[in-house]
This record gives C-alpha cells, sequence and structure tokens, in this order.
C-alpha cells in the first residue's frame, strides 16, 4: 500500500518569545516492513534544521529559532510503501520458549526489558501477569492473544480521558484510556514477563480514526524479530500502519519537543491527514537528464568509447520511469 502523509502542527503563543529550541520525530523510515519513498520538512518561519539519530535510531530534526516570534508553522509531508509480511506467516510453528530467555534476546532486544517511567509497574501489574499461562510450549501468536485480551480488559478506550505523561499504573487506576495507554500496558506485562517490548509511534489509515498512532512491538526470538501488534485495535499490525520512531514509552518519541525563553503560554494545532495513492507524483522524482543513449564524450560521438555510465542512483530512476509508463499504460 502507498500512502501519503501530511502531518502539520501550529505553534501559537501569547506573546512574542525567542531562542526557541526544539525537536522533530516525523520522519518514516525504511525498513523490511516499510518503504519511506520521499520525505519533505518545511518550517516558517524559516530556521536552521539539524538532521541526527537518536539512542533509538530515529531520525531527529533540530531546529533552532532565535529571533523572536510568535507562531511556527511545521509542515511534513511522506510517501511510504508499506508490505508486511503477514504476523500469523513469521509466527508459525514458533513456541513462546524461544522467545523468553537470555538465549533467544539479542543486545538490542536487552535494551527494553526493564521498566520505563511511563511503562511501569505495581500491583496491578502483578495480578495481571499471574493470571497468564507461562507454559514454554504455548504458540507466541496464542501467547500474545492472550495478553491483548488482557489489557482489553482491564481498560476501555475514551477519547482525551488521559494526557501525554500519563503512566501506565495510572491509566489502569482510571480504568480508560488512548493508543499511547493500551500500549504502555502492554508493554509493562510483556517485560514482566520476560518479553523484551517496545513502543512505536506512527500513523494508521482508518477512516473515522486519528490519523496519528501507538502500538507496540514485542521480540519473538532471533527466528522472527520484532513483530508489530496493535493492543488498541486488538490485532496484528498490517499494512495501513506507517512506523516513526521507536523508544522505552511515549517519553522517547514525541513528534514535537522544545523550550523558549520568554512569558507566554502555548498553543498547539495539529492536523494529519493519510491517504491512499497510486503513485510517487512526477515533482517528487529527481527529473536529471540521462545521458543513455548517443551522448556525446570527449573522445566524439562515437556512444560505445567512453559513453557514461549512468550512476546506481540513476539506474533506480530508469527503472522507476519505466515503472511508471508501464502503469499508465
Amino acid at each position: 500500500m502507498l500512502l501519503r502523509i501530511d502531518h502539520e502542527t501550529a505553534l501559537n503563543y501569547s506573546e512574542p518569545v525567542f531562542e526557541h529550541v526544539f525537536e522533530l520525530r516525523m520522519a518514516p523510515f525504511s525498513n523490511e516492513e516499510q518503504t519511506s519513498l520521499g520525505y519533505r520538512l518545511h518550517v516558517s518561519p524559516l530556521a536552521p534544521t539539524t538532521p541526527y539519530r537518536d539512542g533509538h535510531g530515529n531520525r531527529v530534526e533540530l531546529i533552532t529559532l532565535l529571533a523572536p516570534c510568535q507562531k511556527i508553522l511545521v509542515r511534513a509531508t511522506s510517501y511510504v510503501r508499506t508490505h508486511r509480511r503477514p504476523a500469523k506467516e513469521r509466527l508459525a510453528g514458533l513456541q513462546l520458549g524461544s522467545a523468553i530467555g537470555s538465549d533467544s534476546l539479542t543486545v538490542e532486544a536487552m535494551d527494553y526489558l526493564g521498566h520505563s517511567p511511563q511503562a511501569d509497574g505495581g500491583e496491578w501489574l502483578e495480578k495481571m501477569a499471574a493470571s497468564i499461562n507461562l507454559a514454554l510450549d504455548t504458540p507466541i501468536e496464542d501467547f500474545l492473544n492472550s495478553l491483548i485480551q488482557s489489557v482489553s480488559q482491564t481498560i476501555r478506550y475514551e477519547k482525551m480521558s488521559t494526557e501525554a505523561n500519563t503512566k501506565a499504573s495510572e491509566a489502569v487506576a482510571l480504568g480508560a484510556g488512548v493508543c499511547q495507554d493500551f500500549s504502555h500496558i502492554f508493554i509493562s506485562l510483556c517485560r514482566r514477563l520476560g518479553m523484551a517490548a517496545r513502543y512505536v509511534s506512527g500513523y494508521i489509515h482508518q477512516p473515522g480514526e486519528m490519523a496519528t498512532h501507538a502500538w507496540v512491538q514485542v521480540w519473538c526470538g532471533q527466528l522472527c524479530g520484532w513483530v508489530d501488534l496493535d493492543p488498541t485495535h486488538k490485532c496484528f499490525v498490517g499494512d495501513d500502519h506507517v512506523q516513526v520512531a521507536i523508544g522505552c514509552d511515549y517519553n522517547d518519541v514525541p513528534p514535537n519537543r522544545g523550550a523558549w525563553r520568554g512569558m507566554a503560554t502555548e498553543d498547539i494545532q495539529v492536523s494529519v491527514r493519510v491517504e491512499p495513492v497510486l503513485r510517487l507524483p512526477a515533482e517528487w522524482i529527481d527529473s536529471e537528464t540521462l545521458p543513455l543513449k548517443g551522448a556525446k564524450t570527449e573522445t566524439g560521438n562515437n556512444p560505445q568509447r567512453g559513453a557514461h555510465r549512468p550512476s546506481a542512483r540513476q539506474f533506480q530512476r530508469i527503472l522507476y520511469r519505466q515503472q511508471q509508463h508501464q502503469q499508465q499504460q
């Protein structure tokens, strides 16, 4: 599925603020389950942008605005093709014993075993863990489905019921939450049972629902790797989900976070749209002319001698244009 994502954030201030420094995590990345075909960021007023990778491997843009201003507009546009292999196929024949224990873990997975500030513990977690069957010969798929059911019986989905800094224990006490809270509770339960789990922020294409979304990745052993689950929708993740950032909990992956100097109140307005498209627009493709046939060179007009060979990037453009042409026929 090819998706276009438009993410717009407007930061409005009651008084001018200055020395505004903030970071953005809005760029989808490419892996074995999705391919980022384009990402463009526009910030107004214009400001220097420094991209870097954080400790979890997420792309971050660091923005610095020194001059006083009362409004900042951030527009991020992305094109992503999703191509997830169904979790049922990946988990076929795997048992819980292959996902729990030090022998099943990699160094990367070990980073997501302990509690984190928002995926915390308590008596509520001990009670949930005691109700789960930990038989090592249990199929991993069945085990994960039982965790999803346990979380869905603990809290109900209710918009605006919690805040960005709400902990799993607080959502359980309230008995309600949003996708962030479902994910934090699921992560806490996995870690308590000895499975590495991490938080995922991204987008989802499901008409009638918020386009920004959160879900979970669970380490299912070295033969399988990370598997995505959506505790909010009680399912494994499909091609309608686009991954942007990973972390121990939400605190590691906010789309926008920063600080400024001044005496003002801040109002944030966010608009996100995710829609399927047929192809990448022509203006997103580099239109560089390629000297493929009959190109003149320093050796003369003979295209067979000294002709410039296309680079790997140019060759990819050639293949893409051919595919686009075939689709249009």
